[in-house]
Protein backbone atom coordinates (compact mmCIF):
# COMPACT_ATOMS: atom_id res chain seq x y z
CA UNK A 1 0.00 0.00 0.00
CA UNK A 2 1.39 3.15 -1.07
CA UNK A 3 1.86 6.33 1.04
CA UNK A 4 -1.16 8.04 -1.03
CA UNK A 5 -3.16 5.09 0.27
CA UNK A 6 -2.62 5.50 3.40
CA UNK A 7 -3.46 9.12 3.48
CA UNK A 8 -6.41 8.89 2.04
CA UNK A 9 -7.85 6.13 4.05
CA UNK A 10 -6.66 8.23 6.83
CA UNK A 11 -8.42 11.04 5.62
CA UNK A 12 -11.97 9.33 4.45
CA UNK A 13 -12.08 7.48 8.14
CA UNK A 14 -11.26 10.85 9.91
CA UNK A 15 -13.87 12.86 7.99
CA UNK A 16 -16.48 9.75 8.88
CA UNK A 17 -16.51 8.51 4.55
CA UNK A 18 -17.37 11.65 3.61
CA UNK A 19 -17.74 11.22 -0.19
CA UNK A 20 -18.21 14.98 -1.46
CA UNK A 21 -19.79 13.38 -4.59
CA UNK A 22 -16.86 11.27 -5.63
CA UNK A 23 -16.49 7.74 -4.83
CA UNK A 24 -17.26 6.66 -1.64
CA UNK A 25 -16.06 3.30 -1.76
CA UNK A 26 -12.38 2.28 -0.51
CA UNK A 27 -9.79 2.84 -3.06
CA UNK A 28 -8.31 0.10 -5.05
CA UNK A 29 -4.67 -0.45 -5.27
CA UNK A 30 -4.98 -0.74 -9.04
CA UNK A 31 -6.42 2.78 -9.44
CA UNK A 32 -3.69 5.40 -8.67
CA UNK A 33 -4.95 7.92 -10.95
CA UNK A 34 -8.46 7.96 -9.26
CA UNK A 35 -7.00 8.46 -5.97
CA UNK A 36 -4.97 11.41 -7.08
CA UNK A 37 -8.20 12.93 -7.78
CA UNK A 38 -9.67 12.04 -4.46
CA UNK A 39 -6.81 13.26 -2.78
CA UNK A 40 -7.56 16.75 -4.64
CA UNK A 41 -10.87 17.50 -2.44
CA UNK A 42 -10.28 21.05 -1.88
CA UNK A 43 -10.27 22.46 2.06
CA UNK A 44 -13.41 24.31 1.59
CA UNK A 45 -15.65 21.47 0.58
CA UNK A 46 -14.32 19.68 3.25
CA UNK A 47 -15.07 22.33 5.57
CA UNK A 48 -18.71 22.71 4.21
CA UNK A 49 -19.72 18.87 3.90
CA UNK A 50 -17.96 18.91 7.83
CA UNK A 51 -20.64 21.94 8.68
CA UNK A 52 -23.50 19.98 6.92
CA UNK A 53 -23.02 16.80 8.60
CA UNK A 54 -22.47 18.14 12.18
CA UNK A 55 -25.86 20.37 11.70
CA UNK A 56 -27.68 16.83 10.31
CA UNK A 57 -26.53 14.76 13.38
CA UNK A 58 -27.87 17.91 15.59
CA UNK A 59 -31.37 17.88 13.77
CA UNK A 60 -31.07 13.51 13.83
CA UNK A 61 -30.56 13.49 17.94
CA UNK A 62 -33.06 16.28 18.67
CA UNK A 63 -34.86 14.72 21.74
CA UNK A 64 -37.70 17.78 21.66
CA UNK A 65 -38.68 16.69 17.55
CA UNK A 66 -41.38 13.95 17.55
CA UNK A 67 -39.63 13.02 14.64
CA UNK A 68 -36.42 12.30 15.95
CA UNK A 69 -38.23 10.25 18.91
CA UNK A 70 -40.24 8.21 16.37
CA UNK A 71 -37.27 7.30 14.74
CA UNK A 72 -35.39 6.59 17.29
CA UNK A 73 -37.82 4.30 18.48
CA UNK A 74 -38.31 2.45 15.60
CA UNK A 75 -34.58 2.04 15.46
CA UNK A 76 -34.71 0.82 19.22
CA UNK A 77 -37.43 -1.83 18.64
CA UNK A 78 -35.80 -2.97 15.22
CA UNK A 79 -32.55 -3.70 17.71
CA UNK A 80 -35.09 -5.36 20.31
CA UNK A 81 -36.65 -7.49 17.68
CA UNK A 82 -33.44 -8.66 15.95
CA UNK A 83 -31.99 -9.49 19.95
CA UNK A 84 -29.14 -6.76 19.61
CA UNK A 85 -30.43 -4.72 22.57
CA UNK A 86 -27.27 -6.00 24.14
CA UNK A 87 -24.81 -5.28 21.19
CA UNK A 88 -22.55 -2.47 22.07
CA UNK A 89 -22.08 -1.85 18.54
CA UNK A 90 -23.87 1.04 17.48
CA UNK A 91 -26.25 0.84 14.69
CA UNK A 92 -24.61 1.18 11.23
CA UNK A 93 -24.14 4.57 9.98
CA UNK A 94 -26.46 5.89 6.69
CA UNK A 95 -24.77 7.10 3.78
CA UNK A 96 -26.70 9.98 2.66
CA UNK A 97 -26.52 11.73 -0.87
CA UNK A 98 -27.15 15.50 -0.42
CA UNK A 99 -28.07 18.21 -3.12
CA UNK A 100 -27.82 21.54 -1.70
CA UNK A 101 -29.42 25.13 -3.14
CA UNK A 102 -27.37 28.14 -3.72
CA UNK A 103 -28.95 29.11 -0.90
CA UNK A 104 -27.98 26.60 1.85
CA UNK A 105 -31.61 24.64 1.23
CA UNK A 106 -31.26 20.87 1.25
CA UNK A 107 -33.51 20.23 -2.11
CA UNK A 108 -32.93 16.57 -2.11
CA UNK A 109 -31.25 13.58 -0.32
CA UNK A 110 -31.09 10.10 -1.54
CA UNK A 111 -29.95 6.99 0.98
CA UNK A 112 -31.06 3.40 1.20
CA UNK A 113 -34.33 2.35 2.49
CA UNK A 114 -33.90 2.14 6.26
CA UNK A 115 -36.43 -0.96 5.72
CA UNK A 116 -39.33 0.89 6.91
CA UNK A 117 -42.04 2.86 5.23
CA UNK A 118 -42.01 5.82 7.76
CA UNK A 119 -38.32 5.35 8.92
CA UNK A 120 -37.60 6.57 5.64
CA UNK A 121 -40.00 9.39 5.34
CA UNK A 122 -39.03 10.78 8.97
CA UNK A 123 -35.29 10.86 8.10
CA UNK A 124 -36.00 12.11 4.50
CA UNK A 125 -38.12 14.89 6.43
CA UNK A 126 -35.32 15.62 9.34
CA UNK A 127 -32.83 16.26 6.78
CA UNK A 128 -34.72 18.07 4.51
CA UNK A 129 -36.60 20.54 7.50
CA UNK A 130 -34.04 23.10 7.70
CA UNK A 131 -32.02 24.75 5.39
CA UNK A 132 -27.97 24.78 6.37
CA UNK A 133 -26.67 27.39 8.08
CA UNK A 134 -24.49 28.36 5.09
CA UNK A 135 -24.70 28.09 1.18
CA UNK A 136 -22.30 25.32 0.04
CA UNK A 137 -19.30 26.71 -2.04
CA UNK A 138 -20.33 27.84 -5.47
CA UNK A 139 -17.54 25.07 -6.90
CA UNK A 140 -18.49 22.34 -5.08
CA UNK A 141 -19.65 19.06 -6.60
CA UNK A 142 -23.12 17.90 -5.77
CA UNK A 143 -24.70 15.45 -4.40
CA UNK A 144 -22.29 15.48 -0.69
CA UNK A 145 -21.69 11.89 0.61
CA UNK A 146 -22.08 12.08 4.04
CA UNK A 147 -21.99 9.39 6.40
CA UNK A 148 -24.54 10.07 9.44
CA UNK A 149 -25.21 7.84 12.26
CA UNK A 150 -28.57 7.02 13.78
CA UNK A 151 -28.08 6.23 17.40
CA UNK A 152 -30.76 6.34 20.06
CA UNK A 153 -30.28 5.38 23.79
CA UNK A 154 -31.99 2.30 24.27
CA UNK A 155 -34.53 2.15 27.17
CA UNK A 156 -37.35 -0.48 28.28
CA UNK A 157 -40.41 0.15 29.55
Amino acid sequence: MTHAHRRWGRLRLALGWLGLGLAGAAVPLAAPAQAQRQQQVPPHWIGYANLASSQFQTSLSDPASETVRRLHAWMQERMLDDGRAAATAPPAPVVVRVWVAADGKVERVAFDSLGNAQADHDLRTLLTAQPLAEAPPRDMRQPMVLQLTLSFTATRT
